[in-house]
């Protein structure tokens, strides 16, 4: 029995000291909003001079992980060439967050504008607590009727932190029966008493 639990233990030991690998799931989708103009804000690094917002109660979204939520705030330039800012992006239960940059081109219709920002996630919590990654944001900006109505479709990587594969957790419940077993077989053991 001690040999069993010896080799137990060793390959527990040793499966624990291998690198734990974070996964890496592709995020595509879409969203739908309402960005409301904020105004001049004095806090928006310069060239960048308005702020925006997009309340999550004006977004419809999709993706590879479920339906969410969108909500951003966003500094600009005049006329919308350059922007920055923060995102969340919330599945309910978990979501994810971070900073994005970019800006939009004019088509030939006025008052509708091409998007593409670069999202980098920073943070998240629940399935993406200790996220991160990068992914595109591609899509049009039409604000001809304020507030502005926003498409963005989403594409890239988000690297999820690791969890146990079921093969280690059956492994390391093994290995907790094994040698509570041990303990238990040689736990009592008669004590003899001398003449």
């Amino acid at each position: 029995m001690r040999i069993l639990v010896r080799t137990v233990m060793g390959i527990a030991l040793f499966a624990a000291a291998l690198p734990a690998h974070a996964d890496v799931l592709t995020f595509t989708g879409s969203v739908t909003g309402l960005s409301a103009f904020v105004g001049v804000d004095a806090t928006c690094p310069s060239p960048l001079q308005f702020r925006t917002t997009i309340d999550p109660l004006t977004t419809t979204g999709t993706s590879s992980f479920g339906d969410f939520t969108y909500r951003t705030s966003t500094c600009l330039s005049a006329g919308g060439l350059l922007s920055a800012g923060s995102f969340t992006i919330d599945f309910g239960t978990d979501q994810f967050s971070g900073t994005f940059d970019g800006g939009s081109t004019p088509t030939d219709v006025a008052g509708i504008s091409n998007t593409a920002w670069l999202f980098t996630v920073l943070d998240g919590s629940g399935r993406f607590a200790g996220a991160s990654g990068t992914f595109d944001g591609t899509g049009t900006t039409d604000s001809r009727t304020p507030p502005s109505q926003v498409l963005i479709n989403f594409s890239g990587n988000i690297l999820a932190p690791a969890v146990p594969e079921p093969a280690s957790w059956a492994l390391m419940l093994i290995g907790f029966g094994a040698i509570g077993a041990a303990l238990r077989r040689t736990g009592k053991r008669p004590i003899s008493k001398a003449a």
